[in-house]
């Protein structure tokens, strides 16, 4: 019973670790190429917002055209 409290009072630490080089093959990539990395997706981020809101305003201007369309088909109908 005393060792499993033991185990119980251990407490495990973590520690931010930073690996250069190699590893298993593979480059790591360094802290200048993380933030260019960040600078790249936080700008394809602001990118893809935009492109939003233009397809958003693109839509209503579509759907406005679209309802002048159809109010001039039903006046035109109106004439047979």
């Amino acid at each position: 019973m005393v060792a499993a409290e033991e185990r119980k009072e251990v407490s495990y630490r973590s520690h931010k670790v930073v690996i250069r080089g190699i590893v298993e093959g593979y480059d790591v990539a360094s802290l200048e190429d993380l933030k260019k990395l960040e600078n790249q997706i936080e700008s394809l981020q602001s990118e893809i917002n935009a492109l939003k809101n233009q397809i958003g305003e693109l839509q209503k201007a579509l759907n406005a055209t679209n309802m002048r369309q159809e109010r001039l088909e039903n006046f035109l109908r109106s004439f047979k």
